[in-house]
């Protein structure tokens, strides 16, 4: 299946690729309005979430939720949540209907695409159901429990390296986290993947997306602690990490980390923001090939993805160096 981008792979190290690849890093500001986690101006360990794209791809009530409300990552319900963090139903009604697809609003029109999941508008009725609404950290504006990447003297001369990520999330009595993560090295490479134990109750594995069910998590010992102390181990501050919509991977992976590509900021839909073209319609379209197949999705077949397509990207300039 890969690779696809044909590169001699003396070519995909070193200072010259390094500063290739720095030209398509996204600006803090790129960040911030993409969901990317940014530090707390007090707290060190904590995170600021800027919802913007979030809300522009699943609008929500903008009021203020009490301590004990969420809003439903899947319906956009509002919803109490016991002291254990589960979600509290009263009748059979309170069950969660949504679309596993996506639809997109329209700052400038205010108009909504059909879901991509069953074609239907957004006043109708979900076409899956769940016994529990599930929500994300973005919910909580701010997030504890952050690491921050540090600067390292490089590699060699200029190169900090360069790698792409990918992650896979369940839903949990805290929100999304991480049950999967995947690195591989500019020459498409493993160098890390390992299935990861939630530190909460998990709600929903969310296999349909991420392909991981309570099976595979059964006998993990990995957790989100270990997995942040081999990142702050592997990568310095000022190391290239490549993935497509990147900023709910460190928001999983509670991440800060600055020096970043994201794919999906860098091959923009033709409309547009808040549009971005899926990473599945990218690789068809510049590899005629196909992942993700059946709506799947696979933290090593994406993050390799993810590295082909800025091999691609930079391949014209590669030769010239």
């Amino acid at each position: 299946m890969y690779p696809s981008v044909n590169i001699d792979p003396s070519l995909l190290k070193g200072p010259a690729f390094y500063k290739l690849m720095e030209r398509h890093i996204i600006s803090l500001r790129q960040q911030e309005a993409n969901g990317y986690p940014r530090p707390h101006p007090i707290h060190k360990t904590r995170a600021v979430i800027n919802s913007v794209e979030i809300d522009q791809l699943r609008p929500k009530p903008a009021i203020q939720l009490k301590s004990d409300e969420r809003i439903c990552d899947r319906c956009s319900t509002i919803f109490k949540v016991n002291s254990r963090g589960y979600a509290i139903n009263h009748s059979a009604d309170d069950e969660c209907s949504y679309h596993w697809g996506r639809s997109f609003r329209n700052p400038g029109t205010n108009m909504t695409s059909p879901f991509s999941c069953c074609g239907s508008v957004r006043k109708e009725k979900g076409c899956a159901t769940s016994k529990h609404h599930v929500f994300n950290i973005e919910n909580l504006k701010t997030v504890d429990g952050f690491v921050h990447t540090t600067e390292r003297p490089p590699l060699a001369g200029g190169d900090y390296g360069v790698y792409a990520m990918d992650c896979e999330m369940c839903y949990t009595t805290e929100g999304g986290e991480l049950t999967r993560i995947t690195i591989v090295s500019s020459d498409l490479k493993i160098v890390y993947d390992t299935l990861v134990k939630p530190d909460n109750p998990v709600v929903d594995y969310n296999t349909r997306f991420s392909g991981i069910s309570e099976r595979d998590l059964k006998h993990v010992m990995t957790k989100l602690k270990d997995v942040q102390a081999f990142l702050l181990n592997l990568l310095s501050s000022k190391t290239i990490l490549i993935g497509h919509g990147l900023g709910s991977d460190l928001r999983a992976l509670r991440l800060i980390h600055d020096t970043v590509i994201d794919t999906s900021i860098v091959f923009p839909h033709s409309r547009g923001p808040p549009y971005k073209r899926g990473l599945k319609k990218l690789i068809l379209d510049h590899f005629q090939k196909h992942i993700q197949k059946d709506g799947g999705h696979n933290s090593v077949e994406d993050a390799i993805a993810c590295m082909e397509l800025m091999l691609w990207k930079i391949k014209p300039l590669l030769y010239k160096i």
